[in-house]
């Protein structure tokens, strides 16, 4: 092994290892504020956990399909900036999709919620807006039994599978009370206080914090990611793939160097600040190697705790189909996987080269499907094709969407191929990842970090870092990212960027200090102790309309009595 050592601290400036979402974010900002940058990324491609590549066979594959959330106002506003052919990243977001859910049974293919729902549901979702240190506790509350038991299968359907797995990726086993609720927080009690309005051919829509989501238009890579590199290189930013950072090592409080390997050989890098926006797995690793125990234990308690396999595939067929609308998504409610998909040739400007190609994602990798009785992580890449055709056509409710729509069933005969994103093998009886995915649950919550280090040059970034979104999200990538470069930017007393915070309105946040001061006092929540006053107050009243009525009796009878007399 050569050793090579670069022993001029790099132009300057800054090293960032990982090029997901949250290292392009640091490299769009600071390179704007004439820093020099080098990011550095293990893998052979750029994009992280967001990124897609074309296959073998000319079909585009990725990560996982991804939607993006209304309320992503750090992303939107990033997308903005970064151009594209004439317009901009943000124009190649697809007007609002429209999810449906495909019963095993015919049923009709909306959301639904009893009145019963709505009631147990708002009084959990204002508990939480009002709470501010009760939320330490929220965050640790596993909320899916109380809802299992208490929802209608509708209503749980709705909030677990449809809002939770689905819409957050979240493990509906460790879900907890404020990550639900967090997002109804930020939906509702922000009154469309971020809204963008967007032109797509003869349709206007905004984007707001209460809206629908969206997808891209194309591969992730060739209509975001691919674009933002090439802005970034055209500013100076340089770029090293398939470099994978081993050792930092230091002096008192202090990064002196980088130990990075590549190609065969080892480099070691100097700058004045790193930055650290990798796989937190990743960096278990790498805090291990360079003996930083603080830092490897906070990451490990932040790993070991996290549990997360879902799995992407592709079903291509050899059939045109026709949906009643085009910006359309499913999710399958009855599937033991909990399976969601959605038909890319309808959202995407330049169609894949088959008739119709679905990008899917298995969330749910614990519960047994009925072919195999084993969980997606035990099955074979085989087995999981199977249990995919058969958990999606099994659906009476999408055999009838089918055939109302095109005069024909879909059969296993109609399915070109399945493919499994890349990355995922069957080793040792178990489904494994190379990049694994980290998770928001009620166990890893209390050990999410701060952005900054005890090391002066040495900074954090990622989704598994605490944001305001906080959400393992890429609106969390680009907030970290934002949050990040303006710890750096404050370091060099440079003017900061901007970065919006999702925190609540601010006569929220005063019942929230109101709640504080109950907390402290061992009182019930500040919503509780409103509904116990209301009640009494209705009870007087009702105490008080009941004497009232008694006295104004006694009144007539007494005016009676004096009549008689008289």
């Amino acid at each position: 092994m050569v050793l090579i050592i670069c022993s001029e601290t790099h132009g300057g400036n800054i090293i960032i290892f990982g090029v997901g979402i949250s290292g392009l974010t640091l490299a769009h900002e600071l390179v704007k504020k004439d820093f020099k940058i080098l990011i550095i990324e293990k893998d052979v491609d750029f994009g992280g956990m967001a990124r897609s590549r074309i296959e073998e066979n000319s079909i585009p594959s990725e990560h996982s399909w991804r939607g993006y959330a209304p309320f992503y106002k750090n992303t939107f506003q990033i997308m903005k900036e970064i151009p594209f052919n004439d317009k901009t990243i943000y124009d190649n977001l697809t007007i609002p999709i429209v999810f449906y859910l495909l019963y095993d049974t015919i049923k009709d293919y909306k959301p639904r919620t009893t009145m019963k729902d709505k009631i147990i549901l708002l009084f959990l979702g204002i508990n939480y807006l009002f709470a501010d240190s009760r939320r330490k506790y929220y965050y640790s509350y596993d909320i899916e039994p109380f809802l299992k038991k208490h929802l209608s299968n509708d209503g749980y359907n709705f909030i677990i599978n449809y809002l939770a797995g689905m819409g957050y990726g979240l493990n509906k086993r460790e879900v907890s009370m404020g990550h639900i609720f967090h997002f109804s927080s930020i939906k509702y009690a922000h009154f469309g206080r971020h809204n963008h309005s967007h032109d797509i051919g003869q349709v206007q829509y905004d984007h707001n914090s209460y809206g629908k989501w969206h997808v891209m238009d194309g591969p992730t890579n060739e209509v975001w990611i691919e674009p933002w590199i090439n802005d970034l290189k055209i500013k100076g930013v340089e770029f090293m793939n398939n470099a994978e950072l081993v050792k930092l090592n230091y002096e008192n409080n202090s990064i002196i160097s980088a130990e990075v390997t590549h190609r065969g050989s080892t480099i070691i890098l100097k700058s004045n600040d790193y930055i650290l926006s990798a796989n937190p797995y990743n960096t278990v690793s790498i805090f291990e190697n360079s003996n930083m125990v603080k830092l490897h234990n906070e990451f490990k308690l932040l790993t070991d705790t996290t549990k997360s396999k879902q799995i992407s595939f592709r079903v291509a067929l050899d059939k045109d189909i026709n949906y009643p609308i085009n910006n359309i998504a499913f999710m399958l409610p009855d599937s033991e996987f909990e399976i969601t998909w959605y038909p890319q040739e309808k959202h995407w400007k330049n169609k894949p080269n088959i008739k119709s190609l679905w990008s899917g994602t298995m969330i749910d990798f614990e519960t047994n499907g009925l072919l195999f009785n084993k969980s997606t992580e035990m099955l074979t890449n085989e087995e999981l094709k199977e249990e995919i055709t058969v958990q999606i056509l099994r659906s009476k409710s999408f055999q009838k969407l089918i055939y109302d729509n095109n005069g024909f069933n879909i059969t296993k005969e109609d399915i070109d191929f399945i493919e499994i994103w890349y990355e995922w093998s069957y080793i040792d009886g178990k489904q494994e990842q190379n990049n694994k995915k980290w998770a928001n649950n009620i166990y890893n919550e209390q050990y999410r970090m701060s952005q900054a280090t005890d090391y002066d040059n040495l900074f954090l970034s990622g989704a598994h870092t605490n944001t305001t979104i906080n959400l393992w999200s890429m609106e969390g990538a680009v907030e970290s990212g934002k949050i990040t470069s303006n710890l750096i930017l404050d370091k060099y007393d440079k003017e900061k960027i901007e970065h919006y915070q999702h925190i609540d309105p601010l006569v929220i946040r005063i019942l929230q200090n109101v709640d504080n001061g109950l907390y402290k006092l061992n009182l019930p929540p500040l919503f509780n102790v409103i509904i116990f006053i209301v009640i009494l107050l209705i009870i007087y009243a009702i105490y008080k309309t009941i004497n009232v009525k008694k006295l104004y009796k006694k009144i007539l009878r007494m005016g009676k009595l004096g009549r008689n007399h008289a």
